[in-house]
């Protein structure tokens, strides 16, 4: 896995923002964050760019991560597995402030980049019975799943929140964010069968095996709450 690379790229992007804002004296936030991309920090920088009356555009870095052993319940392609998760994930985008009028004004739009990197490793939880590739398989016939899987990609995404406008005046603020991403290469999935019955075959290992691949290739939900300082 790639966690210390991205790791010491969220740091330097960050600070070099914090840093940049600082020489041109203009307003910024920095804070911590959590969501379903792991904990974190983030950075905004205020701008002075504008594509209607009163509106406000940020350049906004976050860098997030988790690392989680024994998951309970992860589902894969329908099927809960346990698992150890671990992910790091950098985003790097432009939030829009359209509107002026109170309590509105911190509404926001946003689009632009993440790179993340997923690793995951889990077994099948026992006792359930369940589909592999077609075939039904249940839990008297003692049959455990082994998956392993790697992502990393590049994903654009659009998210709707609200909070954080950076005032004119220093203190604390609240954030929250939604939005979905689309990656941009798919996911490497290996999957093994522990079988003693012969219940599955080849062809139904190969089949389950693509059906997740499709599953987490496809666009992913993201969901994040940050406390910032504004500056």
């Amino acid at each position: 896995m790639a966690d210390n690379s991205i790791v010491r790229l969220g740091a330097t992007l960050i600070l070099a923002a914090a840093y940049a804002t600082s020489a041109q004296a203009a307003d910024y936030s920095v804070g911590g964050m959590l969501g379903t991309q792991g904990v974190g920090v983030t950075a905004a920088k205020r701008t002075d760019w504008s594509l209607v009356d009163e509106d406000q555009l940020q350049l906004r870095f976050t860098f997030g991560g988790i690392d989680v052993d024994d998951v309970d319940d992860l589902e894969l392609s329908g099927t809960k597995y346990k698992a150890d998760f671990r992910t790091g994930t950098l985003t790097g985008g432009v939030d829009w402030y359209p509107f002026s009028g109170k309590y509105v004004d911190n509404i926001f739009f946003s689009g632009g980049l993440v790179y993340f990197d997923h690793d995951i490793k889990g077994t099948t939880k026992s006792g359930q019975s369940f589909n592999v590739g077609g075939a039904h398989v249940s839990s008297s016939d003692n049959v455990r799943l082994d998956a392993e899987i790697d992502q990393s990609s590049w994903a654009p995404y659009l998210s709707l929140g609200w909070g954080n406008r950076i005032r004119s005046e220093s203190g604390l603020s609240f954030q929250a964010e939604f939005g979905v991403m689309a990656p941009l290469s798919d996911p490497d999935v290996k999957l093994s069968a522990r079988d003693p019955g012969g219940v599955l075959s080849t062809s139904n290992l190969e089949r389950e095996r693509r059906d997740i691949e499709d599953d987490l290739g496809g666009a992913q939900g993201f969901l994040s709450v940050a406390v910032t300082y504004q500056f």
